[in-house]
């Protein structure tokens, strides 16, 4: 891995340990708490699973790849710095435009901004649009939206390309959502769906 890449994610992961207590104290609170907070809040994937979602999109050689909650960019760099090595595009939606600068920041320090498209729309104005369709997908914003980002990629993934959601497991406030979500995607008879305990848990949704 290129030093740039490692150099912002070293600092991006340092941020991520300073606002570990007060992400904590938030998810106690319940309700509206992290939400009020979040532009504030990287609220990112982890080390471990940025490392699966680098693996998993060489591994398949995804060239097509889009990121609902970009951020600052941590998963970003992760999927980016795969997609550079396997000469395609990342997709990138982030609809806080404070955030999505300093994720573009973040990519540029990396070197990586050449390979990301970074859109603030809204989903569903855009992912239809897009010409290619796609081999990975992460989902890693709102949780009450996953079964919406679902269906709206869903017709736009290969065959063999799949969709990786974040949060199932933790925060466990979202519980009820997330239990909407898995009975969606377990339930597809075009899908093979699997819970990993890494993180704060993920289910990968592969296409038939």
């Amino acid at each position: 891995m290129d030093n740039r890449v490692k150099s912002v994610l070293t600092a991006l992961e340092l941020r991520s340990q300073q606002e570990t207590p007060l992400l904590e104290a938030l998810r106690t609170q319940g309700g509206r708490a992290i939400r009020d907070q979040s532009e504030n809040l990287m609220l990112d994937v982890g080390p471990e699973v940025g490392l699966f979602l680098n693996l998993l999109a060489r591994v398949s050689r995804a060239t097509v790849v889009v990121e609902v909650g970009g951020s600052v960019g941590y998963s970003t760099l992760w999927l980016a710095e795969a997609v550079q090595a396997n000469g395609g595009k990342l997709y990138s939606f982030e609809v806080n435009t404070a955030k999505q600068a300093q994720q573009k920041q973040n990519l540029e320090d990396a070197g990586l901004i050449s390979v990301v498209e970074l859109i603030s729309q809204d989903p569903v104005e855009v992912i239809p649009n897009i010409e290619n369709n796609f081999d990975l997908v992460l989902l890693d914003h709102w949780k009450e939206l996953y079964v919406r980002e679902f269906n709206l990629c869903w017709p736009k993934l290969n065959k063999g390309g799949c969709i990786v959601a974040d949060n199932i497991t933790e925060p466990k406030k979202n519980a009820q959502v997330i239990a909407t979500y898995l009975e969606c995607v377990r339930n597809r008879p075009d899908a093979k769906s699997l819970l990993l305990p890494i993180g704060d848990g993920i289910e990968m949704t592969v296409k038939l």
